[in-house]
């Protein structure tokens, strides 16, 4: 009969030349422990030495989210056959930070990017106030309660179930078009677990909180197309969301600009907060950020039912089944959202808005990307897009315009039929500075040259040769082997 220890781990493999590593305590998501050397990272997996020499291969997915983030900023090994580029070499040796051709955006993210999210002990739980999590009784009050009542640096835990919301948490009332948050900080909404936890949306925001708009050219629509969520944070710090699903109760998705408002998270005016280990199923809006700064998204699954894609073929609207997912805009600063999986189509997938800027999308995949930069000129510089799995690759810049990426990043991208952009968005704007030019570095597909120096940058290197893969996570490396 096979242990407990070892069935809690799907493969096993052994291999014969394994260099020591650092050993550590490795944790399930169900929270079994095992003692073991980290020997490499590759794929979706982690391969562990254990103390009998045997090496097992345990897939990321079945580790603590502090594992999996430990794994993440382990340096990979060079392939065989890699190629380094001229702005970074192999351990960051060439990159030079004055020249301006490759910035450093390893202080994206949650504490200037140390990402060192806290361990928050709990100080409610929502049952106590109430809440039911069988799906059909409206728990909204019972979180608006214990989140009003969990004190300073503590967790709101949410127990296995499923909790009806039927209206926004974190929101105190809304009149007329002014809405007036609670603006808490220093807490934590927290799951039990991720795949046990499931806050189900069971209305729309346009039905509870009508709010009606036009759009540019003056098509009908509402404000709840492209912002707020039912989980609402505003004007506060150090506040988060981690260890849950979040479920639209909405149907099949209608046609572009015609959502009801079935959004999870959003962030706005918030410093220093993060998103993580969370799936988003059937969702209008996934995760949006305005005027965000230090914000990290991490570890995310979007996914949707049978029958949520729309039928319409309405401006591309087929097949798609919902509309932004992650929009980082009006403003958001230093923010990333790393290791992100689609399973679904989002009209915008991985968005930037006006006067966004020093933010950051690193390994990211799904099965047509769309890098929307929403129209917008020149006033969304340095973005960095790196590893970056865009599937089809045909819709990447849909949305995009006259010198839209300007100041871009893009540094390991695949896609099946990726192009460049408009060659006016990346190297004839002629209002643009060189330092606002864009950088390639390992894209799929032809590039015009190599460059010598300065921006636009162009190095036409295989991304499967590409070493480092993530420069995000490379250069966070480089700065935190430092002492930081």
């Amino acid at each position: 009969m096979m242990s407990a220890r070892i069935a809690f781990y799907l493969v096993l493999v052994w291999v014969l030349f394994v260099s020591p590593g650092e050993s550590r305590t490795w944790t399930s998501t169900d929270g079994r422990q095992l003692e073991g050397d980290f020997v490499r990272a590759e794929g979706d997996s982690v391969f562990v030495k254990r103390g009998d020499g045997g090496v097992i291969e345990i897939p990321l997915e079945r580790l603590s989210e502090g594992d999996r983030s430990w794994v993440r900023e382990q340096p990979e090994a060079p392939p065989s056959d890699a190629v380094f580029s001229k702005v970074w070499g192999r351990d960051g040796e060439a990159w030079n930070k004055e020249d301006g051709t490759l910035i450093d955006f390893s202080t994206a993210g949650y504490h200037e990017g140390r990402n060192d999210f806290p361990e928050w002990e709990v100080g409610v739980s929502v049952r106590d106030f109430g809440a039911v999590g069988d799906g059909a009784t409206d728990d909204t009050a019972a979180f608006q309660k214990a989140i009003a009542e969990c004190g300073e640096k503590k967790a709101v835990l949410i127990p296995n179930g499923t909790y009806l919301l039927m209206d926004w948490i974190g929101v105190s009332e809304m009149v007329d078009k002014w809405v007036k948050p609670l603006s808490k900080s220093q807490y934590v909404l927290r799951g039990e677990s991720r795949e046990g936890v499931t806050l189900l949306l069971g209305t729309g925001l346009e039905d509870i909180h009508p709010w009606p708009q036009t759009t540019g050219n003056g098509r009908p629509t509402t404000q709840w197309s492209w912002s707020g969520g039912f989980l609402w944070f505003q004007d506060s710090s150090e506040v988060g969301v981690e260890n849950l699903t979040i479920r639209g109760n909405g149907g099949q998705y209608d046609v572009h600009w015609k959502e009801k408002g079935y959004n999870g998270i959003f962030f706005r005016d918030v410093e220093h907060g993060w998103v993580r280990n969370v799936t988003l199923t059937d969702v209008d809006c996934g995760i949006l950020v305005n005027n965000g700064r230090y914000i990290t998204i991490e570890d995310v699954l979007f996914t949707s039912s049978d029958g949520r894609a729309s039928a319409s073929s309405f401006e591309d609207n087929e097949g798609v089944s919902g509309h932004h997912a992650i929009n980082f805009g009006d403003g958001s600063s230093w923010c990333v959202a790393d290791s992100i999986v689609f399973e679904n189509r989002f009209h915008h997938e991985l968005g930037v808005n006006g006067g966004t800027n020093h933010c950051v999308y690193s390994n990211c995949r799904g099965p047509n990307l769309h890098f929307d930069y929403h129209t917008q000129e020149d006033n969304i510089p340095n973005i960095l897009f790196t590893e970056i799995d865009a599937g089809e690759g045909s819709l990447v810049w849909r949305n995009n315009f006259y010198g839209a990426c300007s100041g871009g990043v893009f540094w390991n991208v695949k896609g099946k039929d990726l192009m460049l952009p408009k060659k006016e968005s990346w190297v004839d704007h002629p209002m643009l500075a060189d330092e606002m030019k864009t950088l390639f570095v390992g894209w799929e597909g032809r590039l015009p040259n190599d460059q010598v120096a300065g921006r636009p940058w162009f190095e036409e290197i295989d991304p499967d040769r590409l070493y480092p893969s993530n420069i995000y996570h490379a250069q966070r490396r480089v700065r935190f082997s430092g002492g930081e």
